[in-house]
């Protein structure tokens, strides 16, 4: 019997992921997963003043932690926010989601369709072509456009990144008429780019598709389908059988985004929200209730050591 390690580092974005897999004849026995990256919110917070964490959440890392820093001040005061308030910051958040989603997209990983290994594929020429760093249309437009979207940040928080404009209570910045025309006119462009280059048709149409049978027969209907970023994605994944690999489970869990302006009064973490919370049941199909307070830790699979409470099933397995 042959028994290898084989050891993966994935650092190519935001935070550092090792894996270690145990192979015996080639088939998987055993895999550890590795969070090589510490940034030790809670242990920087301690002995602050809470209004510290305004400055420095958005500092390590980005908006979306200066939300959660808020919405903790807001329920630990009972501070009560404007639906206004709520808007502006749902608007900054959902711009930052934007970029991430077009950088992990069309700048991190549609490279590597370019690698060289890939030379005598037949989609090798129009990889390059789109996703080639900097030099790909795709790349190009993704880098121009994601830089932009953020723009929407500065105008409510005066710049981007490290931006503080959250305060317990609402924002700092008012939404004026102009701030909202300059992001619809952000807005505007990336649309269009989006509809040009991304998906090759327009957003109705694009969700229009209700299932992976429509959305086959939508990326045959036209050249622009095929050739479009999502298209060009697809059927080189496909050619590579990317479509045959890397299962998961097939259960999903959402914890819900977005605070419902239409709820301002009721206080965090009991707000609504815009995307509701839920449990995608794999099996069946159907969304379950999800409660995020019905989630518990214990460190029976991790290398930390044994603390009360941390082994709920199981005493005396934790590894040292």
């Amino acid at each position: 019997m042959t028994r290898r390690t084989i050891q993966i580092d994935l650092n190519r974005v935001e935070g550092d992921l090792d894996f270690q897999l145990e192979l015996e004849d080639n088939k998987v026995v055993d895999a550890r997963c590795i969070g090589s990256l510490y940034r030790g919110f809670e242990q920087i917070l301690m002995s602050r003043k809470p209004k510290d964490s305004l400055v420095i959440t958005p500092r390590i890392c980005g908006t979306a932690q200066l939300n959660a820093a808020v919405l903790a001040l807001e329920h630990i005061g009972r501070i009560p926010v404007p639906p206004t308030a709520i808007r502006i910051r749902n608007l900054c958040l959902m711009a930052e989601t934007v970029q991430s989603d077009l950088r992990q997209s069309f700048m991190f990983f549609t490279a590597d369709f370019c690698h060289s290994k890939y030379v005598d594929r037949p989609f090798y020429e129009k990889a390059r072509a789109a996703f080639l760093p900097f030099k790909g249309s795709v790349h190009r437009g993704a880098l121009e456009h994601s830089r932009h979207i953020v723009e929407i940040i500065a105008l409510f928080g005066g710049q981007w990144p490290h931006s503080s404009y959250m305060l317990p209570g609402g924002v700092t910045t008012p939404a004026s008429s102009r701030h909202i025309i300059d992001s619809l006119s952000i807005l505007n462009k990336l649309t269009r780019w989006f509809e040009q280059a991304i998906i090759g048709t327009d957003l109705d149409a694009w969700l229009a598709i209700q299932s992976a049978d429509e959305f086959f027969t939508w990326l045959t209907a036209k050249d622009t389908h095929a050739d479009s970023a999502i298209g060009l994605f697809t059927l080189m994944s496909r050619d590579i059988g990317l479509h045959n690999t890397g299962f998961g489970t097939p259960h999903m869990i959402s914890y819900g985004a977005y605070d419902d302006p239409d709820d301002a009064g009721t206080f965090p973490p009991h707000r609504k929200h815009l995307f509701k919370a839920g449990f995608l049941n794999g099996d069946t199909g159907d969304i379950e209730p999800f409660e995020q307070a019905e989630i518990t830790e214990h460190v029976r699979y991790s290398w930390f050591q044994p603390y009360q409470g941390g082994s709920p099933s199981v005493s005396g397995t934790n590894h040292p």
